[in-house]
């Protein structure tokens, strides 16, 4: 089977964007996954959706610049679109740590293998209880799923960065605080509770010591805690998956 120049030149430019999601997105995007494993399941997509896509895309560029410069703006893409998802996952991992530091495990940190750089012991049970939540949710395909339809808002090669792309940044900040406080605050809310009595325990019973007691307390009380709260996160990370995709949505606009 003979391949054209603009049939090759559509195939690599749906594939940088596939490939740009990969490298960031949840899941794929994880150092678990093999490299190969990557690169073959974004050709996959990638040649299912060039004969959709194949009449959109503008002739191939006449210079080198102009050819990288394309390549590097569907990366670019891909990768920001992947981005979007895997940091609304990481306020997870945000929550967690900062539930250990009320339960007294601030100063463990263990190496997280997904990652590849340390985290609180409950930040690292967050992340992965997400991403397995996630993956149950169907979050994976629902990631090609928008991909895929993402090249009907901007065609291969149309990727500009021309819109408000400033307030991006603050916009997943936003997101980011408002997942993590809703996974937090509960069990927040009872760690600080305890502080609060044991604060009239030191006051009115001098003679015991608060940091003996209280510490072991704390802990049982934070994962009985979060043991109960487990559906509650199930439910904040289901939420997850229209709040990516309207994320996604709102950096397309702005791309184009």
């Amino acid at each position: 089977m003979n391949i054209g120049v603009h049939e090759f030149w559509s195939f690599m430019l749906v594939l940088t964007r596939v490939l740009g999601l990969f490298m960031t997105a949840p899941v794929f995007g994880t150092r678990s996954t093999p490299p190969r494993v990557k690169i073959a399941l974004g050709g996959l997509i990638a040649y299912a959706l060039m004969p959709q896509l194949e009449a959109h895309v503008g002739a191939a560029p006449s210079n080198v610049l102009s050819l990288i410069g394309q390549l590097a703006g569907e990366t670019v893409l891909g990768v920001c679109l992947g981005m979007m998802a895997q940091l609304l996952i990481s306020a997870l991992e945000m929550a967690g740590h900062y539930i250990d530091t009320q339960m007294g495990f601030g100063m463990i940190n263990i190496l997280n293998p997904l990652s590849e750089h340390q985290t609180s012991t409950m930040g690292q049970f967050l992340q992965q209880l997400g991403t397995v939540i996630f993956l149950i949710l169907g979050g994976h395909l629902f990631l090609i799923r928008t991909l895929a339809n993402s090249f009907a808002t901007i065609a291969p090669g149309g990727a500009h960065f021309g819109g408000d792309l400033m307030a991006m940044p603050a916009k997943i900040a936003t997101d980011m605080l408002l997942v993590a406080f809703k996974v937090a605050a509960p069990a927040a809310a009872v760690l600080l509770a305890v502080d609060v009595a044991f604060g009239v325990i030191a006051r009115t019973m001098p003679q015991m010591n608060i940091m003996v007691v209280g510490l072991p307390l704390k802990i049982i009380v934070g994962m009985a805690t979060m043991a109960i709260l487990l559906p509650a996160v199930a439910a904040v990370v289901s939420s997850l998956l229209p709040q990516i995709g309207g994320s996604m949505t709102t950096l397309l606009q702005a791309a184009r």
